[in-house]
């Protein structure tokens, strides 16, 4: 196999593991619905820093106990999702060949944008939040996603 072949083939998995990973947590939000409000709904209402111990905070003048704004908010993650894995999915696909992109490696770019976008939707709100005091490993999952679409972006644009 060729520098370029093994490149190439290296991108294609990378794009499509990505989609598929977002396509699923896509999918999972749609079909359980409800309870993805109902841990979102937590995040908003900071239900974890009424846990024993409990921890008081001025932050806590944020939350949002309204169902409809728990359903808003993940309605707009999920647009998100599905906006991220259709591109990623676009880019694998073009840089297979499949498509009819002029540019599959800006396809590609625009695809991890949106990814890394999604991820820093959820950083942030989890943040506004203060979702890291008592789940900071939610934090740094949305990190780690957020440097592999950074990660994911210098490898797709190298050249062989």
């Amino acid at each position: 196999m060729s520098l370029a072949a093994s490149l190439l083939s290296f991108k294609l998995i990378l794009l499509a593991g990505l989609a598929s990973w977002i396509s699923v947590v896509a999918f999972n939000n749609l079909i359980a619905f409800r309870n993805g409000v109902f841990a979102l709904g937590q995040i908003m209402r900071m239900a974890p820093l009424d846990q024993a111990p409990a921890i008081q905070t001025p932050l806590q003048s944020r939350k949002v106990d309204n169902v409809a704004w728990h359903r808003a908010v993940l309605s707009i993650v999920l647009a998100a999702e599905v906006v991220s894995a259709l591109l990623l999915w676009s880019a694998a696909a073009a840089l297979a060949g499949a498509g009819i992109v002029a540019d599959p490696i800006a396809l590609a770019n625009l695809a991890l944008t949106a990814f890394m976008a999604t991820c820093f939707l959820m950083l942030l709100g989890g943040s506004w939040f203060a979702y890291y005091i008592r789940q900071d490993n939610v934090q740094l999952l949305h990190f780690v996603l957020i440097g592999v679409s950074v990660l994911g972006l210098l490898a797709v644009n190298l050249r062989a």
